[in-house]
């Protein structure tokens, strides 16, 4: 049976403000948002029992296309990974109306200090004034990107959400804060203080991604609860790392994290895991980034799948590079044996691209290469300089 628990116990916030049945489904939950509808309303919206429904025919739902993308590469998928970490929930798949929200994906707005290149305005307030030059230079007023500056302000406009948030305390088990940047948003750590002093904070577990250039002023609140999985999102190593997440530096990232680990080591509650996001700048540097993590004491590394922007995913490959990098993948298979399964899997999604989606010349993907130039030239970078090898076999040059 093709079931997935999430639609029965979650509900996930976009940094825009509005809602989605989770952080992968590709279609946000119509005519609602944090402004005007709760959590529960969402949760117990139309599209959400459809959703419900759907699952219980066996049925393939359109909206979770990201999911059964991984599975068919022989990926775990974020559908199995729940089904196991949930696994303990009492959950009654035959009522269309869930079994109430124990698990809150948030995304509390977009307020970020980095402008990763596999990102956009509307997961980072510093991409916005970006992409409002892109636009502005062409003579463009009319684009969205002042508009989503704007929207992922929410959290600090709406005092419903926050005191929705607190009625749903007591029954919450699970917290996962993503970006933006969590650690930049003072209202989460007021919320996780809130669940301290009422009593519900050993019952709760936490789930970070963090762009690592980030340390919390006071992390002795996380000593109050039930476990704190840190997840590291570091998708390459030393220089090109700074070059796919501008703004951020490699000594600092590499410091913040073993500061997270001494926590670690003085018994606080906390997990680590590299969250790496495979995608086509980072992927003939798989060696360098496993060898340095093993330098890192991780407690997991996670193969993430970057699905957009679509012109930087795996699944859109430039036939130029294909051979290449599964040659190059085949040998990391092998010395890198325990990510063997994971390996197969990224070769797979190389194997089996689709350039249908893409407007231009599959064999070198223009739309790609659009892209990386129109960001190298606006901070005077060149990805044919810092990234060489994948450079020279999707045929970038500035």
């Amino acid at each position: 049976m093709h079931k997935c628990i999430l639609p029965w116990i979650s509900i996930e916030t976009t940094p825009l403000g509005n809602i989605r049945p989770c952080c992968l489904y590709t279609e946000e939950i119509p005519n609602m948002d944090l402004q005007n509808f709760t959590l529960e309303d969402a949760f117990n919206s139309k599209a959400m029992r459809d959703l419900r429904r759907s699952f219980r025919r066996n049925e393939k739902p359109s909206g979770c296309e990201r999911c059964w993308m991984e599975e068919d590469a022989g990926k775990k998928s974020k559908r199995q990974y729940m089904l196991d970490k949930f696994k303990h929930l009492n959950v009654d798949y035959s009522d269309n109306n869930g079994t109430g929200l124990k698990f809150l994906d948030l995304k509390l707005g977009n307020i970020c200090n980095l402008k990763c290149r596999i990102c956009g305005s509307w997961s980072s307030s510093k991409w916005a004034k970006e992409e409002i030059d892109y636009e502005e230079t062409r003579g463009n007023t009319d684009h969205v990107y002042k508009d989503w500056l704007k929207r992922g302000q929410w959290p600090r406009k709406s005092n419903k959400f926050w005191n929705n948030l607190d009625k749903l305390l007591p029954q919450v088990k699970y917290f996962e804060f993503t970006g933006g940047e969590p650690w930049m948003i003072k209202q989460h750590f007021d919320l996780l203080q809130r669940a301290v002093d009422k009593g519900f904070a050993k019952d709760i577990d936490i789930h970070y991604n963090t762009n690592t250039t980030q340390f919390p002023k006071d992390p002795s609140i996380w000593k109050h609860f039930k476990h704190v999985q840190i997840a590291f999102s570091v998708d390459n190593t030393e220089k090109r790392f700074e070059y796919e997440r501008y703004g951020a530096k490699w000594e600092t990232s590499n410091n913040n994290i073993k500061k997270v680990h001494k926590l670690r080591e003085q018994g606080y509650p906390i997990t680590t895991q590299l969250c790496c996001t495979w995608n086509i700048q980072n992927i003939f540097y798989l060696d360098e980034i496993l060898t340095w993590a093993n330098t890192m004491s991780f407690d997991s590394i996670h193969f993430n799948i970057m699905h957009d922007p679509w012109q930087f995913s795996l699944s859109k490959t430039p036939i130029s590079a294909r051979s290449p990098i599964m040659l190059y993948l085949q040998k990391q298979q092998i010395k890198h044996s325990k990510f063997k399964n994971d390996i197969i899997s990224l070769k797979k999604f190389v194997e089996q691209s689709n350039m249908n989606e893409m407007p231009d010349d599959p064999e070198t993907g223009e739309s790609l290469h659009k892209k990386l130039r129109q960001t190298d030239l606006y901070r005077n970078q060149n990805f044919a300089i810092s990234h060489s090898k994948i450079a020279k076999v999707i045929k970038y040059e500035l």
